[in-house]
This record gives C-alpha cells, sequence and structure tokens, in this order.
C-alpha cells in the first residue's frame, strides 16, 4: 500500500448486509422495504471496519454505491457502521435508472481522468463482477477487488489472521 492509494467501498453486499430488504428481488419490492426501520436491521459486515480504519491512516476513501441515499441511510452509516465524516460518499440521484456498472464507472471516471488521481492506485471493493470489470476498464491504476480478496489483502496488511 502507499500512501496515496485511493479505497473505494461499496456498500450493499460489502460492507452492509442489506439482503432483508430486497424483498422479490425487484427495483420496487426494493424502494417499498427502504424504510427507516428496515434500514436499521442492516447489519455492518466484516469489510465496514476498513472504511474508518483506512481514512484514519490517511488514505483516502470514497463510498460509492448504486442506491439512491436517504436521512436514514446516511444516520445509519455514521452511527452503525461509524463512517468518518471527512469520507466522500456517492449515491445515485433519484430517477437515475442507468445500470450499476455503468452508473459507477461513470461517477468514478474523475479519479482516473483529473491530473491530481492519475498516478494514485484506486481500489474499488464491490461484490459485483460486471461493476469490478467496468471499473477496471477506467485505466491501468484501477484495481477492483471482490470479497474473499480484499478480506485476504486487508488481513495480511494488518497482520490479522483470517
Amino acid at each position: 500500500m502507499k500512501d496515496n492509494d485511493i479505497f473505494i467501498f461499496d456498500l450493499d453486499g460489502t460492507t452492509v448486509n442489506s439482503e432483508h430488504r430486497v424483498g422479490g428481488g425487484s427495483l420496487p419490492s426494493w424502494f417499498n422495504n427502504n424504510t427507516a426501520e428496515n434500514i436499521f436491521k442492516d447489519t455492518p459486515m466484516y469489510l465496514g471496519q476498513f472504511i474508518g480504519i483506512l481514512f484514519n491512516l490517511g488514505f483516502k476513501v470514497l463510498i460509492c454505491t448504486s442506491r439512491t441515499l436517504g436521512k436514514a441511510d446516511y444516520e445509519y452509516l455514521y452511527t452503525r457502521l461509524y463512517i468518518p465524516v471527512g469520507v466522500k460518499i456517492i449515491s445515485r440521484e433519484k430517477g437515475d435508472k442507468r445500470d450499476p456498472d455503468v452508473y459507477k464507472k461513470w461517477r468514478l471516471s474523475y479519479l482516473a481522468n483529473f491530473k491530481q488521481f492519475k498516478e494514485c492506485e484506486k481500489i474499488l471493493i464491490d461484490d459485483n463482477p460486471d461493476i469490478r470489470r467496468a471499473f477496471r476498464e477506467l485505466g491501468k491504476n484501477c484495481k477492483a477487488w471482490d470479497i474473499p480478496y480484499a478480506i485476504k489483502a486487508f488481513n495480511k496488511i494488518f497482520g490479522w489472521s483470517s
């Protein structure tokens, strides 16, 4: 790890278990289950702790989710996942119906294009293989880790057993 590495974390299925809100698996079902009460039934996942750890060590850390976030989501992130206030959170605008891989690639493309980030290694941690593939297409410094690889890598970096 280099001190100018940038880490980007997904939420659902990567750092937060929100499976109970999936319902029938459709987008309308997700929206119906997207209540404050259900949001607070979400549970933090193992990788969620690394958002704060990496940020507190001085790394640039972002969250990029394909969902639209509301007040209860932010409250959950700050009070249950303990996201530091300086972590940039990128979320979908209401009405944006692009596929998650297209959406995230577009929203994160500035990391590959802006001069100040061009030479930094960008590491996306996401459970969706299509999103990981799309992110890698942004350039040679854009890496994407699945959950098992990220757990193994962070455990090795921090000297923890897996």
